[in-house]
């Protein structure tokens, strides 16, 4: 049986997790760890869950989770399959209810947040691009336009830059590559300017070098526009390329969270 090992300088004993891959960690390219607070816990924090639950009928999806992630942080949520890491992301936005508990955003708990507003706050791409049929410039601008606001073509035009798909306005949809498509998909959700992105396997359908574009992509975002960013993956591998710590999920319930340089794997 495979057994994950977390160690962290603090934590006083390693927590193993069975049934979870055993998966070598890269270690950090010093421009990487140049970014990373030493200290997350002296940062503003962005997204508060407080006992967050979900049952559906009689099954626990999400058990009494209770996290902060602070303002510019990557958090990655890791787990085996049916750990509840998806369904522990949708609860963050609303796109599901809790049936226990609660999330503040800034200090305000979401409820209080007009489910339109929430979403745009925090924004999510899914692991598949779920692209609306039309063009590239149409799907860019959509949610602004639920707002009643217009993009600009410059806007776009440098959104649709900022992803490495210059020229890519007035393209279909479906005449897209997987890669291309997720990067659109990115675009769109930036075009709302939310405090936090939700990544749900945002790479998992790519191929290796796709994927790493669509990694350098997403943490150039986040350093510019200072968001934070949850992620779920099975890779742990990218877990260890941009997360700054790593929650651990089983069965619904959480495991262990540890600064992601502090873990290694073990069989």
């Amino acid at each position: 049986m495979s057994v994950l090992k977390l160690e962290s300088k603090n934590m006083s004993h390693a927590t193993p997790i069975k049934s979870a891959p055993v998966i070598a960690y890269a270690e950090y390219a010093p421009e990487e760890a140049d970014r990373r607070p030493t200290d997350w816990a002296a940062q503003a924090l962005a997204v508060e869950t407080k006992n967050l639950s979900r049952t559906v009928v009689d099954k626990v999806l999400v058990r009494d989770i209770s996290v902060q992630v602070q303002k510019g942080e990557v958090l990655a949520v890791v787990g085996p399959s049916g750990a509840g890491k998806s369904s522990f992301l949708r609860l963050l936005n609303r796109l599901d209810e809790a049936t226990g508990g609660t999330v503040l955003l800034g200090g305000e708990d979401y409820r209080a947040i007009a489910p339109r507003e929430l979403r745009r706050r925090i924004g999510m791409v899914m692991q598949m691009a779920y692209l609306f049929p039309g063009t590239v410039a149409g799907n860019i601008a959509f949610g602004p336009l639920q707002r009643h606001e217009t993009m600009s073509q410059e806007q776009i035009k440098a959104l649709l830059d900022r992803v490495a798909l210059p020229g890519y306005q007035d393209r279909d949809v479906s005449t897209l590559s997987g890669g291309e498509a997720q990067r659109v998909s990115l675009a769109r959700t930036l075009a709302n300017s939310p405090e936090v992105l939700l990544l749900d396997e945002p790479t998992s359908a790519l191929d290796e070098a796709s994927a790493r574009g669509i990694e350098e992509l997403v943490l150039g975002v986040i350093r510019e526009r200072q968001m934070t960013c949850v992620i779920v993956t099975h890779n742990m591998q990218q877990a260890a390329r941009i997360a700054d710590r790593t929650m651990y999920l089983e069965a619904g319930k959480l495991v262990a969270i540890v600064p992601t340089n502090g873990v290694s794997h073990a069989s």
